[in-house]
């Protein structure tokens, strides 16, 4: 092994310049002692040729000055299994210097070639799919770390509008956009635009809009004439409610109803009532928990446990009061 050895790293993520590129490191920036251990790994990785497979390599500090480290490396292992397990140890110095890798120089000059918008249709984005998102965006863009020179975000927004991200790799984004496009059951736009030109071809980027639904868990629609309530909404569809019928159903995107469907109102729309009088045929009475107002719901709509001076809950559509499932 030659000595001083010579390694350049970057001094805002640690990466390891080696023949080819930059080598990342991955996972959590450690302290600095253990920064140096991996960095000096990834040195001896391309430094060190082992010429049997099983060698144990360790390595031993005993010197470190600003930029000059000098340690001692152990090989530990046998040529042959017939052998006895044989050691040899060298003295090494190792010469830092520090520079910026591609990724933090593309970063640090706002570089970025894509842009993931997330509306919402006439409403805010809930605190929960914020959340939800920026869990998304935190969790893919740290997988793809290390594997997309690009795949980082340069920036992220947030307005009354909904969120934005700049991000370095289209091929990022789009993972990204594919993900909560599923995950809300979102619809999407793609649209490019000229930045430029590179090596006599025309430079693009991309933008890529979701946008979420008017309606939330909880909210009312009205699906195939019949009005709804929302139960749950997954990659699989919306779970609803159906009010006429008191029977649950799952709508797609891959149904013809999808696009029919129709927003009628929030969740906050429902009220909360006392069941006051129920007889065999005739609507039940109830009272309105904060108006004290009489209102009548057809009685087979009704949970049959909910008896007189039970709670329940109603949402009045189309003028006509319909009764909500119990868990309400």
């Amino acid at each position: 092994m030659d000595t001083p050895l010579q390694i350049r790293t970057c001094k805002r993520c640690g990466a390891v310049k080696v023949p080819g590129g930059w080598k990342v490191i991955t996972g959590p920036l450690p302290a600095k002692d253990e920064l140096i251990e991996r960095q000096l790994e990834l040195l001896l990785h391309q430094s060190v040729k082992r010429h049997i497979s099983n060698v144990e390599i360790l390595l031993e500090e005993e010197n470190r000055l600003d930029r000059v480290l000098h340690i001692r490396v152990k090989a530990l292992g046998r040529s042959h299994n017939t052998l006895p397990t044989h050691e040899e140890s060298y003295p090494v110095e190792v010469r830092f210097s520090h520079g910026t890798c591609d990724t933090c120089g593309m970063m640090s000059g706002g570089y970025y070639n894509a842009i993931l918008q997330i509306r919402a249709d006439n409403r805010p984005l809930t605190e929960y799919e914020e959340e939800k998102i920026n869990t998304i965006v935190t969790q893919r863009t740290v997988e793809a770390y290390g594997k997309d020179v690009k795949a980082f975000i340069t920036s992220a927004s947030k307005d009354r509008y909904g969120l934005d991200f700049r991000i370095g790799s289209e091929h990022l984004c789009r993972r990204l956009a594919d993900e909560i496009e599923r995950t809300f059951l979102a619809d999407k736009k793609v649209n490019y635009k000229l930045v430029g030109q590179k090596g006599g071809k025309d430079k693009h980027r991309i933008t890529i809009l979701l946008r979420l639904h008017r309606f939330v868990n909880g909210d009312f629609i009205r699906v195939a004439a019949k009005p709804c309530r929302i139960q749950s909404m997954s990659k699989s569809g919306i779970s609803c409610y159906d009010l006429t019928e008191s029977s649950t159903f799952t709508i797609n995107p891959k149904s013809s109803k999808w696009n029919a469907i129709e927003f009628l109102a929030p969740s906050s729309e429902s009220r909360q009532c006392m069941v006051i009088s129920r007889q065999h045929g005739q609507p039940a009475q109830l009272m309105d928990s904060k108006t004290y107002q009489t209102i009548e719901v057809e009685d087979n709509l009704l949970n049959p446990q909910s008896t007189n001076g039970s709670v329940v809950h109603v949402v009045l559509i189309d003028e006509r009061f319909y009764p909500l499932p119990t868990e309400d």
